[in-house]
């Protein structure tokens, strides 16, 4: 099973190894930039970096875009910043080798409208990345139809990150019905398509439509809930887990 966290970069990219590897992960995933900014520093180390994800059984490490970026926006300003980032961004991990980009679909207050245009967004991008599309608490990807009219639309490789704070807000009951969601998202989008799932609690009920994520086990999602992941039938371990809240991972691995 690959298990891993998002850790910092802030001392260069090759740092991320040592960070997982300190507490206890095989797969990792980091912001290349600040998230809370549009700028980015020049990619520095990168050889040392190459060759250790090469050697290192740290695999695989993705990288999770900027926060501010909404490819739905019909705003241009905000739009075109946008495609600067995501385009710097898949700039980036072709130069550091990395294959995986998580990035939050956008927002627009018209579901149909902002599809149309994240799809058109992406379709004007060209990359070898894998791009994972992470479902949300509310609006635009927080049903899985949403995620699979991108995926059926556009031409760059994609898949899904299923956050499970997001999930359970947006009313999927992945505490006592996970299989049922699996099923859900299997007709609709998958299982193939599942390439990572981050492991958040949430502070808020089935439903909630909010997204405020809290330390794992002290949420509405209990220990139950990610004891659902962690022990899920084989089908369903292949799937790289990230935790964002790592100081109850050792006591939610003891209880499961």
């Amino acid at each position: 099973m690959r298990i891993g966290a998002h850790v910092s970069m802030a001392k260069g990219f090759p740092s991320v190894f040592d960070n997982i590897k300190s507490v206890g992960g095989n797969c990792a995933q980091i912001f290349s930039h600040s998230p809370r900014g549009w700028k980015f520093k020049d990619v520095q180390k990168v050889e040392e970096f190459r060759e250790r994800y090469k050697k290192e059984d740290i695999k695989p490490i993705v990288i999770h875009n900027s926060y501010l970026v909404n490819l739905a926006s019909l705003d241009k300003e905000l739009h075109k910043k946008s495609m600067e980032n995501m385009r710097k961004e898949f700039e980036t991990a072709e130069i550091l080798g990395i294959d995986y980009i998580n990035i939050h679909p956008g927002s627009n207050k018209d579901v149909k409208i902002g599809l149309k245009r994240i799809v058109q967004s992406l379709n004007s991008i060209e990359t070898k990345a894998y791009l994972l599309l992470e479902n949300t608490a509310s609006g635009i990807g927080s049903e899985f139809e949403n995620l699979m009219y991108i995926i059926e639309n556009i031409t760059i490789k994609c898949g899904v990150t299923l956050d499970t704070c997001h999930a359970y807000a947006a009313g999927y009951d992945i505490v006592s019905s996970l299989d049922n969601v699996l099923d859900e998202f299997d007709s609709i989008i998958g299982l193939e398509k599942l390439k990572l799932i981050h492991l958040n609690d949430s502070k808020f009920e089935l439903g909630s439509k909010r997204d405020r994520h809290e330390h794992i086990g002290l949420g509405k999602i209990e220990i139950e809930g990610f004891r659902n992941f962690i022990n899920h039938p084989p089908s369903c371990k292949i799937f790289p887990r990230f935790w964002k809240h790592l100081w109850m991972r050792d006591e939610v691995l003891r209880r499961t």
